[in-house]
């Protein structure tokens, strides 16, 4: 019975529809790690089961203690700009917290939007934003926003005027920006004919450029320092380098088997860790981040939250086993309030700012109206799908 139950488990594969393109490639290739883990796992689970009469071997790896975020800590609900279609998520804000970008329409053809001190915009060109730094820059990517799509798509920065499209590297078929820092460089990744992919830092003032590649390696992370982070492949291992392209790999915390660097702000860098599989069901939806101190190279396990993001004071944000969204700081894990009809387990947390008290995302409402009407086609998000803020966490 044991082993049906966690190869039913093993087979699951839950599609992360609402995240940012960057995260769905940094969560597929977690969920490939644990379907993996779990499925060797089992015949490993039934050996030990019967050899210790049925006592199952725990992971002694201690979750952070969790408690609700304190009454200061509010979300509310961002406006929905006129002329969209469909439902809408937030997907990045800036450092200081003015800029909120966020995503609208059909996979095929995405519309961003804009949202300067509160007030929305649709922007007229179509692209997927990725990020967005204090003077209003975006990185994203032209193209369809699905994962698979990544040969049709085209990194491009909007300047806040117009969209430019940045180079590719000799070989690349398509790309995506994920990251802008404060000077307005770009970090990315492009992909070849054959699906391997390049790490690529972009230099956008006055003539875009590239400034460096990193072949094998995704680019997720940039700080204003210029520490680039991700990951090589096709056995993921955290990277960070600098603007001359010398990679140095960051350490795996002890505790856990693999890590992936998925984003940076300040001297932190953050991501996801795999831990040892126990044979539980439990395997596919624990969560574990990694923060790594960019200065120092110290580096620390964070068990029971994801490590989506991370802000310039070194607050990591993400999402508890059971999908509440959540920050970690100062040793404790704070779930966030979410507004009235929410469903826990459709929620994203897409961006932070510096001081790391205010967070971007989305919701997904079970109840009530929603003032949106579905695109034509598969949409980014559900039409049930709001942007959120978070303030004063």
């Amino acid at each position: 019975m044991i082993e049906d139950t966690l190869q039913r488990y093993a087979r699951q594969d839950v599609p992360p529809s609402r995240l940012q393109a960057a995260d769905v490639l940094v969560e597929a290739r977690r969920r490939n790690r644990r379907r993996t883990r779990l499925t060797g796992a089992v015949a490993g689970a039934a050996t030990v089961l019967a050899a210790f009469g049925g006592v199952a071997v725990v992971r002694a790896v201690v979750t952070a203690p969790i408690a609700a975020a304190g009454a200061g800590c509010t979300v509310v609900q961002l406006e929905i700009p006129g002329g969209t279609s469909g439902g809408v998520v937030a997907s990045g804000i800036d450092p200081s917290g003015r800029y909120v970008i966020g995503k609208t329409g059909a996979r095929d053809a995405p519309r961003a939007v804009l949202w300067t001190d509160g007030i929305p915009a649709v922007l007229r060109e179509a692209f997927t934003p990725q990020a967005v730094n204090a003077s209003g820059v975006i990185a994203g990517f032209t193209g369809p926003d699905r994962h698979g799509g990544e040969a049709q798509q085209r990194p491009v920065v909007h300047d806040g005027t117009r969209l430019v499209q940045l180079p590719l590297p000799d070989g690349a078929t398509g790309g995506a920006a994920y990251a802008v820092n404060g000077h307005g460089d770009v970090l990315g990744t492009a992909v070849r004919a054959d699906g391997s992919p390049i790490a690529v830092r972009w230099r956008t003032g006055g003539t875009a450029a590239i400034v460096t590649t990193v072949a094998g390696a995704s680019g997720l992370g940039l700080t204003d320092d210029g520490v680039a982070v991700g990951f090589d492949l096709p056995n993921p291992h955290p990277l960070r380098w600098a603007a001359d392209g010398v990679t140095t790999a960051l350490p795996v915390p002890r505790g856990a088997e693999s890590a992936t660097a998925a984003a940076a702000a300040g001297d932190w860098a953050v991501g996801d860790a795999t831990l040892p599989p126990t044979g539980s069901k439990d395997d596919l939806t624990a969560e574990a981040a990694v923060r790594w101190n960019l200065r120092t190279g110290a580096v620390e396990l964070i068990p029971g939250v994801g490590g989506h993001r991370v802000s310039a004071s070194g607050t990591v944000a993400g999402t508890t086993g059971t999908g509440a969204p959540a920050l970690w700081h100062g040793g404790r894990i704070f779930t966030l309030p979410l507004p009235p009809g929410a469903a826990q387990f459709n929620v994203t947390l897409s961006g932070i700012t510096a001081d790391g008290h205010g967070l971007a995302g989305g919701v997904e409402i079970s109840a009530g109206p929603i003032a949106t009407s579905g695109p034509n086609g598969d949409p980014v998000v559900s039409d049930r799908t709001v942007p959120v803020l978070w303030h004063g966490c």
